[in-house]
């Protein structure tokens, strides 16, 4: 069985913690950060950029996740395993800090969840992977997660002059290595789309598209999207979809709601080509092209009508660019395909 296709899976996804119209517009603190490696010695992917170990069920792997504090002061870092799931545009997703260890994080424990490091100072912090006993052959996914909390002084706006309005906010920023766990055995993905249903957003009518991963390893490939009345004919890319994991991939559809019903072709290929196919059907008529009409003229009229909500999300995105520039580069070849990372 080819080897899944896998790329570098160092992260930095930066997370708004807190907003509040408590500040001049434009006021935004970025929390500490910290950098993360991998430990010199770990299983490690051909790249070297993260772990990549091979265990049986009931078998236990320790590796080590070397942290550094490239600040001029002490700072206090929460280390942590943390879930990877696909995207909604496909790609790998890391949970954020502190979120509930709902899947095959849970099979990883760290030694040190909370570390003080000296300006300067890099530790390797000792983690251990253990496969439950009645885990079946397959890829699983999980990250180690390196963050420093927001402080008090983070969180905390300025105060408003009389008239004005506007938005504080702080950002903590999380560096993630990947941790994939390969259990032997027969592994293949398999791609299965369910149903396509529409939804207003600010933009039109978006269809979502229903996808799942129902086999046992990862996959990578294209899909084509295609609604011959709306000459809708859209092409996408399937970056790393997780083994056991689903979405709802989002196509801006049309400006307007179109009644009638509306015939949809979902066509997939991906890893040694195999290939998905569905055909269905969206109906909208009656009530519910009323309430398509509703839904959208309500999201229409907020967007229109919320300055504050633009400058939030322009503010936000600036902060998760600046972030990626901190990514290491992820190097691509035709034998090894990507895994993006995308902020929850």
């Amino acid at each position: 069985m080819r080897r899944a296709r896998r790329a570098v899976v160092f992260m930095a996804t930066a997370f708004i913690a807190s907003v509040g119209a408590l500040a001049p517009a434009g006021a935004g603190k970025f929390g500490d950060v910290v950098a993360a490696t991998v430990s010199p010695g770990s299983q490690v992917s051909a790249e070297g950029k993260y772990y990549l170990l091979q265990a049986g069920p009931g078998e236990s792997v320790t590796q080590s996740f070397r942290v550094v504090n490239p600040n001029s002061h002490p700072v206090t870092a929460t280390i942590e395993a943390v879930d990877a799931i696909t995207g909604e545009l496909t790609g790998v997703q890391l949970s954020k800090p502190g979120s509930a260890k709902a899947l095959t994080s849970r099979w990883l424990v760290v030694s040190s969840p909370q570390v003080t490091l000296q300006p300067n100072e890099k530790r390797d912090i000792p983690f251990t992977v253990h496969v439950p006993v009645n885990t079946k052959p397959g890829q699983y996914l999980a990250a180690m997660s390196a963050s420093v909390p927001l402080s008090a002084t983070d969180l905390k706006g300025t105060g408003l002059q009389p008239g004005q309005a506007g938005f504080s906010m702080g950002v903590q920023v999380q560096r993630g290595i990947a941790v994939e766990i390969d259990v032997p055995g027969p592994r293949a993905p398999t791609l299965a789309v369910s149903g396509a249903e529409p939804k207003a957003s600010p933009n039109g009518v978006e269809l979502g598209i229903h996808i799942a991963n129902t086999g046992n390893a990862f996959a990578h490939g294209t899909g084509v999207i295609r609604v011959p009345d709306t000459n809708t004919d859209y092409s996408f890319k399937i970056d790393t979809f997780v083994s056991g994991t689903s979405i709802v991939y989002p196509l801006q559809w049309t400006k307007t709601v179109v009644p009638g019903t509306h015939h949809i072709q979902v066509d997939l290929t991906y890893e040694g080509g195999r290939r998905t196919s569905w055909s269905g059907q969206v109906v909208i008529a009656g009530d519910a092209q009323s309430q398509l009409e509703g839904a959208l003229k309500n999201v229409t009229l907020r967007g229109k009508s919320s300055g504050i909500s633009f400058w939030l999300i322009l503010a936000a995105a600036l902060f998760v660019v600046l972030a990626a520039a901190a990514v290491v580069v992820r190097r691509r070849s035709r034998a090894a395909g990507p895994v993006n990372y995308r902020a929850v």
